[in-house]
C-alpha cells in the first residue's frame, strides 16, 4: 500500500522551522492565501467557518486572502452567507460587506417581511340617483352575427 502525505502536516512542521525555510516567505504567503481562498469559494462554507478562519488568520491576513477572491466567486459566496441581504453591484462593496460579516460587525440580513396585505375595500354603495323626469328610453340594440341567426331560427 502507498503511504498517503498529510500535507497540512507537512506545512505544520515547515512553520514550525520558519528559519529554516526563510528564502520561501513570499511562497508561503502564496499558498496561504490559496489555501484559504480554496475554502472560501467551497460549496459548504459557511458564515461559522468563515469567522473561524478569520479568528486563525487574523484580520490582515484574512482581507488579503478574501480580496484575492475572484468577483463571481465572492459574489456567490456573499449570497451563500447572507441570502437576504441586498444585491450589491460592486466587488469591493460585496468584500466589505463578507469581512463586516466575518469579524461580526455585521449580521446577516433577516428575511424580508411580506407586506401586510391590504383590507379588501367596500366598494361604497351608489347613491340613488333622483329619479328622472322622462328618462329616454334605452336604444335597441342591432343583433348581428350568429346571435341574428339564433333569434330568426327560433322564430
Amino acid at each position: 500500500m502507498s503511504e498517503e502525505t498529510d500535507f497540512f502536516r507537512l506545512i505544520g512542521a515547515i512553520g514550525g522551522k520558519a528559519a529554516l525555510f526563510s528564502a520561501a516567505g513570499n511562497v508561503a504567503r502564496k499558498a496561504v492565501n490559496e489555501i484559504v481562498r480554496a475554502q472560501l469559494v467551497a460549496e459548504g462554507t459557511g458564515l461559522e467557518d468563515i469567522r473561524q478562519i478569520r479568528a486563525l488568520l487574523g484580520p490582515a491576513a484574512f482581507a488579503e486572502a478574501l480580496d484575492g477572491v475572484p468577483a463571481p466567486k465572492a459574489k456567490a459566496l456573499l449570497a451563500r452567507v447572507d441570502p437576504h441581504g441586498p444585491a450589491l453591484a460592486q466587488p469591493g462593496d460585496r468584500i466589505k460587506a463578507l469581512l463586516a460579516l466575518a469579524d461580526a460587525s455585521r449580521a446577516p440580513s433577516a428575511l424580508p417581511e411580506k407586506p401586510a396585505k391590504k383590507a379588501a375595500s367596500k366598494k361604497a354603495a351608489p347613491v340613488p340617483k333622483e329619479p328622472a323626469a322622462e328618462a329616454p328610453a334605452p336604444r335597441k340594440r342591432k343583433i348581428t352575427g350568429r346571435a341574428a341567426l339564433r333569434v330568426n331560427e327560433e322564430r
